[in-house]
């Protein structure tokens, strides 16, 4: 993090732009709003994600230790000979003396609480400075707020969606909705594009689930979102073993060098009853013949298997996910990869027929496909699985880096733009209007949430009328808020809850 100098954690063009306001500019205000949907047309809302993390350690911890704790000349000298080295200008750094000499940041940030979604179009935060010497760090602060934020709340609010599809085909084909904690699981890890991505995102995921092999996204959250929690009901994230490609390959390599095939009959079988007797265990079954193993190994060791305390997980992890889970449709029916997996494994295991009519496989045997997941592969899978008389259950996710990282700040459209500002005592509505692209049209002056309607064209006196916006103080002058993940999950899943009784179960 100190690779980073505090002073200049923005754009190269942020730096010029305090000379560039009006004579007089005292303040400025300016929100953050997700535009437009184009580009992931399934997420409807966005979710507030990750706030209270990039306050603390950025606004607070960051600039605390690596700013306002370091002596002044050191910092302004910092400032100014990277000015001169980069732009070839000579810049006294006379701003940053007298911001180091404050002792805080000057600025005044509200948000949506998190956990809480709002339609695409409406704000989910506002900033503004609260010292009118320091107007010109409202907007430096842009770089840093939309690089920090963007990805947070992209991820929880595709999350969000995933968690709608799940609930819709629990109450659809499902006795209950126990297992969605657990039914998308996040594995994007390994894809991400950075350790911070990783745990940023994966705060995302873990607003609606638990299932997660993110481990620093847990980490994250307990050093930034566990705030006067000391045990959690809803927030108990973690995962289960699990092979890989290395180990069914060294299991078997001895076995092929005697020339004994790749058969993987003992390998399965030093695994159930040998290293994981009990318990839940997932096994990578398509390292050589994934079909072979569904329809001649595991049914080989069907007694073991039953046997078991626990549950064997089949994970499948290429080939097309619909067709691999569900079956090809319209054949005939006969060869397994026509069938589909959890159709053989209904065969070869059976289960029971829930309230609904649905089978739901006996419990000593289920199935995770964590290859190419995307919000309309799942919807796909599902209904497949429905249409073929399967509880939803039956199946658990993998969400990879596709989903969470395949996601730029357009996904969502989101952008940080002034919409007032105050000169010489005077305070002016501002707006962005492009002719060529109305979908670039700023809201203008202050803002209000209420409900799900953004109301704009307001000033700082005529905002006092909307006490109730949901926009709340979490950054102002030095002093945080504090967030529990607990009661963000809660505001979360009741959400989500909510809006499922709303649509009669639609999605």
């Amino acid at each position: 993090m100190y690779a980073m100098i505090p002073s200049l954690v923005c754009d190269f063009y942020k730096t010029s732009h305090r000379l560039q306001y009006p004579a007089g500019t005292e303040f400025i205000y300016s929100t953050m709003v997700p535009r437009n949907n184009k580009y992931l047309p399934k997420v409807d809302r966005v979710v507030s994600s990750g706030v209270t993390g990039f306050v603390r350690k950025y606004l607070v911890d960051f600039f605390n230790q690596a700013f306002f704790a370091r002596p002044v000349d050191e910092v302004v000298s910092e400032y100014s000979q990277f000015i001169k080295r980069t732009l070839g200008a000579d810049d006294d750094g006379l701003h940053i003396r007298e911001l180091h000499e404050l002792g805080h940041l000057p600025l005044r940030i509200k948000a949506i609480t998190e956990g809480e979604s709002v339609p695409i179009g409406v704000p989910v935060l506002t900033v503004e400075n609260t010292d009118k010497r320091f107007a010109w760090l409202t907007n430096y602060m842009e770089t840093l707020i939309s690089c920090c934020l963007w990805q947070p709340m992209t991820s929880a609010s595709i999350a969000r969606k995933y968690y709608q599809i799940g609930l819709a085909y629990a109450d659809m084909t499902c006795d209950n909705n126990d297992h969605l904690q657990f039914q998308f699981h996040d594995f994007s890890m390994r894809g991400m594009s950075s350790p911070e991505s990783a745990q940023v995102s994966g705060l995302g995921h873990l607003i609606y689930f638990n299932g997660t092999d993110t481990i620093p996204a847990i980490t994250y959250v307990d050093e930034y979102y566990n705030y006067g929690s000391k045990e959690h009901e809803l927030f108990r994230p973690g995962s289960i073993p699990a092979t890989e490609h290395s180990v069914m390959c060294a299991q078997i390599a001895k076995q092929e060098a005697a020339g004994g095939g790749r058969d993987e009959t003992e390998t399965y079988r030093k695994l159930l009853t040998e290293i994981y007797p009990s318990g839940l265990v997932s096994v990578v079954s398509d390292t050589y013949d994934f079909w072979h193993n569904v329809s001649v190994v595991i049914p080989s060791l069907k007694d073991e298997i039953m046997a078991r305390d626990g549950k064997f997980v089949v994970r499948p992890d290429s080939g097309n996910p619909v067709e691999v889970l569900c079956g090809i449709p319209e054949s005939e029916g006969e060869l397994p990869e026509e069938k589909g997996l959890i159709q053989c494994l209904w065969e070869t295991f059976g289960g029971t027929i829930n309230e609904k009519g649905y089978k739901v496989l006996d419990p000593h045997i289920g199935a995770i496909y964590g290859d190419s997941i995307t919000l309309e592969r799942a919807e796909q899978i599902l209904a497949g699985l429905a249409a073929k008389g399967f509880a939803s259950s039956n199946v658990v996710f993998g969400i990879g880096s596709y989903s969470y990282q395949g996601n730029t700040r357009d996904s969502l459209g989101f952008a940080i733009k002034a919409t007032s500002m105050v000169q010489d005592g005077v305070e002016y509505m501002l707006q962005k209007d492009p002719k060529t692209d109305s979908g670039k049209k700023s809201h203008r002056g202050r803002v209000a949430v209420i409900g799900d309607i953004c109301v704009d064209c307001l000033d700082s006196e005529s905002i006092k009328n909307y006490p109730k916006s949901r926009l709340t103080t979490v950054f102002e002058e030095g002093v945080y808020g504090y967030a529990n993940i607990e009661l963000i999950r809660e505001r979360a899943l009741f959400e989500v809850n909510l809006n499922l009784k709303l649509n009669n179960g639609g999605l």
